[in-house]
């Protein structure tokens, strides 16, 4: 080992123990960002691009055929840190600028990832520990992507070295418009002593002392009381295989500020040496280990990779809708664009799902722009010959024929390139916001309710109810401002402060409706039971109380509305006792049958509905939703026939509507007034006719 790199090391081991996170706390400042004006005026339309993978003979002829789909558009380089440092403090970059001159002669710009998904095998053969450790205490093994820890200062160190060696090499360059950093960021949890100590820091600069971190965890049960900071430990590999609960939701905000940390050392390089490139990184939705609105903060766009398919069991048939709406709330609802946007069949070590007609692959990218994409980029170009995605298919198969899924891509660059005059300046305009609580989602994931339990599936239910009746829905997290929406629904809000109540009075007591439903108000922000009735601080604001509950185990339950039609219900049960709501259904069997079971209650100029049990029937929640429209003057849309989405984006007065038919069958839908087909500049009737696995783009004044 180098001496100078001794020395840097020994220098960041005490670092560790006296900052609140490795990489230090600051914050690079991204800038408001318009994308289509990024790409040069254009619409973000690309495939993924690995030329190393393929014989330098074949990029012109790659390239011409994505010219002619009307690629403008490529992401490359996220897994090659040893094509672009083949030995430590050797840089090649040729062969990437080679590519990128091709690429830029057909007039396709390119997004260059920092390659530290990828350590090169010298790494590990150097410095073994980079590696992360589970919680069994055993190291993960050289052999797969995105194997290190984010606290190691070896792995830091040469993180800096590439990253700055990347961002001196194409400064300067104009086929390069942006970096992505890294590949998809949030995993894998390690539970090594670099990450021991850090975390025992972090709590340290969090609670400043250990009386004040005991009485915040409770550690008096089990006699778990520290007296020193070196005695906290991970929460792994215990007797029982559990934690305390306090300890571990702390564990998974460090987890995330770990993730936090690293992103803002790349972006710091980045922006420091090519300021006028713009920074992202690749996402997934909703993927919940990390809390995307805190780590997007240091970036000028939110990208996501978004897959449908492995959606396909899911009986709601928006598949990603939802996963759109939060990428962009993560971010203030700016604009987002998808990095990797499905273009074939998905698999590893097997085939996952079945093959999609190709129109279909179309209409799931539409989608991406409906809710706000102003940019789509579809993994991969080509489907690779060897290595762990060999059953993941591209753009192309591995014999480069232009298929169908090339066909309709490429019907898709054309039409792209007329809609983006309409599509530019244009975003998604919400009047209902779901709250999605990161430290609520981290607690159930700790202690599951039951096993029936999800969290994700209770946000699919409340935002499918108002998205079946062609209604924008706004993804906001506890930080946010809601003063925008009418309506606010939080399922399951279990985790909450005296700041989130605070606003959620202050929503409804100026006019919003809230809707509330079981296991809110249960914990604080330190993941402690509290000693309020239920639901506890938001007690007040619900109008009931909550004396006791049922977990449901294998009991059969039904809730009653007052117009006596009933719904299955399950997964909880909480029986309520009003204070100053009114009941708006009962239960219907056991020993609380004909208590209530979902009440509403006025509070100031607005109103609270709890529901205290997760009815089964979509008509229940449809029935919710009018309910809300009547209360709340919320305007919605036509009742869309099954398989069929109607989504808009607006500017300046005129609304984009976007008709997505994700079925097999013709589909029409009333949209109640004249529109313009934004491809044809043709009018259309109220009544609009949409084929099979299509979409129409209508525009309206």
């Amino acid at each position: 080992m180098r001496a100078w790199r001794k020395t840097w090391v020994a220098v960041v081991s005490v670092f560790i123990l006296a900052s609140p996170l490795l990489g230090g706390p600051q914050s690079s400042s991204p800038r408001p960002f318009n994308l289509i004006r990024w790409n040069h005026g254009k619409f973000i339309f690309g495939v993924d691009y690995y030329p190393e993978a393929w014989p330098e003979s074949q990029w012109e002829k790659d390239a011409e055929m994505m010219q002619a789909a009307g690629i403008n558009f490529v992401r490359m380089g996220e897994f090659d840190w040893v094509k672009m440092e083949p030995e430590e403090g050797h840089f090649d970059f040729s062969w990437l600028d080679r590519a990128l001159k091709i690429l830029s002669a057909h007039g396709i710009h390119a997004v260059l990832g920092t390659p530290t998904a990828a350590p090169p095998a010298w790494l590990y053969a150097e410095y073994p520990d980079i590696a992360a450790v589970n919680a069994e205490g055993i190291r993960y093994r050289f052999g797969s992507r995105r194997n290190y820890c984010l606290n190691n200062p070896h792995f830091l160190q040469a993180t800096r070295q590439i990253v700055t060696a990347l961002a001196e090499h194409y400064k300067n360059n104009p086929a390069v418009i942006g970096f992505q950093i890294d590949n998809e960021l949030g995993n894998p949890y390690c539970f090594n002593r670099y990450c021991l100590a850090a975390f025992q820091n972090w709590c340290r600069n969090k609670y400043k002392t250990l009386d004040a971190l005991n009485r915040a965890w409770g550690t008096v049960f089990w006699g778990q009381t520290y007296t020193a900071w070196s005695q906290i430990p991970l929460p792994w590999n215990t007797l029982f295989g559990v934690h305390n609960p306090s300890l571990a939701l702390d564990y998974d905000r460090f987890f995330n500020d770990s993730t936090k940390s690293y992103l803002e050392l790349q972006a710091r390089i980045l922006r420091r040496i090519a300021p006028n490139k713009a920074i992202t990184t690749n996402e997934m939705g909703l993927f919940d280990a990390i809390d995307y609105s805190k780590l997007n903060t240091a970036l000028d766009f939110v990208a996501w990779d978004n897959y449908p398919m492995f959606d396909q069991n899911h009986s709601n048939y928006f598949g990603p809708a939802l996963a759109h709406d939060l990428m962009r709330g993560s971010k203030n609802n700016q604009n987002f664009m998808v990095m990797e946007e499905e273009a074939g069949l998905p698999g590893w070590t097997m085939f996952w799902g079945h093959q999609a007609p190709a129109a279909l692959y179309r209409v799931w990218a539409y989608q991406a722009v409906a809710h706000g994409a102003d940019g789509v980029c579809f993994f991969r170009w080509r489907t690779s010959t060897y290595g762990t995605e060999q059953y993941w298919q591209g753009v192309l198969d591995q014999d480069s024929y232009p298929n169908a899924r090339y066909r309709i891509i490429a019907r898709m660059g054309k039409e792209i390139q007329r809609l983006t005059p309409v599509l530019e300046g244009s975003h998604v305009v919400s009047k209902v916001a779901l709250l999605v609580s990161p430290d609520s989602r981290w607690a159930f994931h700790i202690q599951p309710l039951t096993k029936g339990f999800n969290y994700n599936r209770q946000l699919y239910r409340y935002y499918d109810a108002f998205r079946r009746r062609a209604v924008n829905v706004d993804v906001v997290f506890p930080q946010d401002n809601f003063s925008a929406y009418k309506v606010l629904v939080a399922p399951s809000l279990f985790v909450v402060n005296a700041e989130l109540v605070r606003k959620l009075t202050q929503f409804v007591r100026g006019g919003g409706l809230l809707i509330l439903t079981y296991r809110s108000g249960v914990k604080d922000s330190h993941n402690v039971y509290t000693t309020l009735t239920l639901p506890g601080r938001l007690a007040p604001l619900v109008g009931i109380a909550i004396h006791n509950y049922d977990p449901e185990t294998t009991q059969q339950q039904k809730i009653v509305m007052s117009n006596g039609t009933s719904y299955p219900a399950d997964v909880w049960f909480d029986i309520l006792t009003p204070t100053s709501a009114r009941v708006l259904a009962t239960y219907g069997e056991d020993f609380y049958a004909g208590k209530p079971a979902v009440t509403i209650n006025r509070y100031g100029r607005g109103a609270v509905i709890y529901v205290g049990t997760e009815p089964r029937s979509s008509r229940f929640y449809s029935g919710l939703v009018q309910l809300v429209a009547r209360r709340t003057g919320l305007a919605l849309g036509p009742k869309l026939p099954n398989g069929v989405e109607m989504a808009t984006r607006q500017k300046a007065g005129e609304k984009i509507i976007f008709l997505l038919n994700y079925t097999s069958q013709p589909q029409s839908v009333d949209v109640g007034a004249v529109t313009r087909n934004a491809l044809t500049g043709q009018a259309e009737n109220e009544s609009v006719p949409i084929p099979p696995y299509d979409v129409r783009v209508l525009t309206r004044r």
